[in-house]
């Protein structure tokens, strides 16, 4: 079984990608690492099915978007409001792909920017991931073990409006739920910009370091020291990040001082 789905017959998608049996290796080492119950995330899995089975993912719709396209990825890090301010002083935003990890959201709302697509787990800013997909954003939504309640309750409101939005798992899909790998909403998003087939990408708001951004948490008023799990899910989507890179062709840099393993820093213009 390969990639997101083998219901989808997409292996232009999915190449890219690590197989499911390389993903499931990784994330097994995850739940070690962390004391993840698989299980939790199966049933969650299972009753998110329930809830989604008639969506229709945009894979098309974003493929077509994304590729050949020059693609920057926001995580909600601290640097991104640094970030943020070059890039909209070279006015590189407005010629990008923007693809928001979940609490950056809220940040590029706010300087009037909707993003082409939100990965979320939905614990960042609901309300500027409702607005931004009002205003036509794609949004890939996560389901795991911990957030089955927040999950149902904003899917049934969405649903009201669309139902074409994706929703990911970390463990077997189902389709139209999806696999893609990745474990925290940067990775994933990284993920979905190489999977898409961007021309290059760029990293932004991404530091991988012991300090967790305003943005991350709706509650939070300024960046603060990261608790250990936290770090150490950090430290899991650097290497992630780092072994997507390595697998690509794609070209990929970024602003943060910390570079992921094939990742370019860069200063300035991109």
């Amino acid at each position: 079984m390969e990639g997101i789905d083998t219901n989808m017959h997409d292996k232009e998608f999915v190449s890219i990608l690590p197989s499911f049996a390389e993903w499931w290796s990784i994330y097994l080492e995850i739940t070690e690492r962390l004391g993840i119950d698989r299980r939790l995330d199966e049933i969650a899995t299972a009753l998110a099915y329930e809830l989604v089975y008639d969506i229709v993912p945009p894979i098309e719709s974003c493929r077509a978007m994304v590729m050949g396209r020059e693609v920057i990825v926001f995580g909600a890090g601290p640097n991104l409001e640094m970030h943020l301010m070059l890039l909209e002083k070279l006015e590189n935003l407005k010629q990008k792909i923007l693809v928001a990890a979940d609490g950056a959201t809220k940040a590029l709302v706010e300087l009037g920017f909707v993003p082409h697509i939100i990965v979320s787990d939905l614990d960042g800013d609901i309300n500027a991931i409702s607005y931004a997909v009002s205003k036509g954003s794609k949004l890939f939504i996560h389901v795991h073990g911990d957030n089955i309640e927040r999950f149902a309750s904003f899917v049934n409101e969405l649903k009201r409006f669309t139902k074409s939005f994706a929703v990911t798992t970390q463990v077997e899909p189902h389709y139209p739920i999806i696999n893609i790998g990745g474990f925290t909403d940067g990775d994933r998003a990284y993920a979905l910009a190489l999977a898409f087939r961007a021309s290059k990408v760029l990293l932004a708001g991404m530091d991988f370091g012991t300090l967790v951004g305003r943005y991350s948490k709706p509650w939070l008023k300024s960046a603060e020291k990261a608790s250990p799990r936290k770090q150490a899910k950090l430290l899991i989507a650097l290497k992630i990040v780092s072994t997507l890179a390595c697998k690509t062709r794609i070209p990929t840099y970024t602003l943060s001082d910390t570079a992921p393993t094939c990742v370019e820093k860069v200063q300035s213009s991109w």
